[in-house]
């Protein structure tokens, strides 16, 4: 029994060193060699006395990895398959072959729980570029990689880069530091501002003529920023968690969505400032101007942070300043040119 245990210990530290060869945010630094292979012409009661056999070498027993002579993945067999099928059949002939979810050591670990969640399989297997079988990333892996890329998402959006910036912003870094990394951003918002209150005085007559849009102003900037926003949430995760995104097709959708999304809203605005007011050509004016200052957020929620992922910067930037000032002034420039045009 003592042997046994070390024999294991050796084998566990072996799994460990393997995994160290990788970056720490890879599918190989998460992966674990301790998981039950097989080789393709081992009968399932073979593999069931080899399971039951060597339990407690492994880590996990979620699926049975299905090996060639050359150690290729060639197969997948669930546990639940292996107890509910024939044990006399061989497992390269129930193995699941076909579209079969893999990961390279070296993809991020984000993008492996990912497909975890996205096949809805507990573990994901790891193959070299030849196709060998490496490791699993285990269920309770993706599990801590999923809160970890969680928090992390979650103080990125708050403008931090990274966690221990948190930490050590106020309490170990100096007054100049902590001074330096505000004010840039914060003076692109008195920029801003600065700027749409040109573009407001610019449409001066317009207001003069017609006081009433200016109590719409907060509506109009606000609900194409929401919608704006909601689109920069969904593109920086979905940037994360897709190396590969096809951008066309993924713009198009999204472009589709928002464009119904600015019907239904400008729509609504139109009906309900119309009942109540009886004034219908202002309220047409307000319709017409939120429906073309919702679309146009397509260029800062997606546009935006899709060129900072492409300038290999963080996109989750653009969700600060940069694009909710542009985002206003755009939407102001929208809805006074509108209303000038037709009142």
């Amino acid at each position: 029994m003592v042997y046994y245990e070390e024999m294991h210990s050796h084998a566990d530290q072996h799994s460990r060193r393997e995994a160290m060869r990788y970056p720490y945010d890879s599918a190989g630094h998460r992966m674990t060699a301790l998981v039950p292979v097989a080789d393709e012409h081992l009968t399932l009661g073979q593999i069931h006395d080899m399971l039951t056999r060597e339990a407690e070498k492994f880590k996990t027993i979620n699926y049975v990895y299905i090996l060639d002579a050359d150690k290729k993945l060639i197969g997948v067999l669930s546990v639940r398959e292996l107890f509910s099928t024939n044990l006399e059949v061989k497992a390269g002939d129930v193995c699941k072959r076909s579209s079969l979810v893999t990961v390279h050591p070296e993809t991020h670990q984000e993008r492996a729980a990912y497909l975890s969640l996205q096949h809805n399989i507990k573990a994901i297997p790891v193959v070299s570029h030849k196709g060998v079988f490496l490791g699993e990333i285990t269920s309770d892996s993706i599990l801590t990689i999923l809160h970890k890329e969680m928090h992390e998402d979650s103080l990125r959006r708050a403008g931090i880069r990274h966690p221990d910036a948190f930490h050590n912003s106020v309490l170990t870094l100096t007054l100049f530091t902590s001074f330096k990394h505000r004010i840039p951003w914060l003076l692109l918002g008195l920029i801003g501002g600065l700027l749409m209150a040109k573009v407001i005085a610019f449409f001066g007559t317009t207001l003069e003529e017609n006081l009433v849009l200016a109590s719409f102003i907060p509506l109009i900037v606000y609900m194409s920023s929401a919608v704006g926003t909601q689109m920069e949430t969904y593109i920086i995760r979905d940037l994360a968690t897709d190396q590969k995104l096809p951008i066309q097709p993924y713009l198009l959708r999204n472009s589709l969505v928002v464009v119904a999304i600015a019907i239904c809203l400008s729509a609504l605005l139109l009906l309900s400032y119309g009942i109540l007011s009886q004034n219908w050509f202002i309220a047409l004016v307000l319709g017409v101007s939120l429906f073309a200052s919702i679309c146009s957020s397509i260029i800062t929620g997606l546009m935006i942070p899709y060129a900072f992922s492409k300038l290999s910067l963080d996109p989750a930037d653009a969700s600060g300043p940069i694009a909710t000032t542009l985002q206003d002034t755009i939407s102001i420039v929208i809805y006074f040119g509108i209303a000038t045009m037709m009142l």
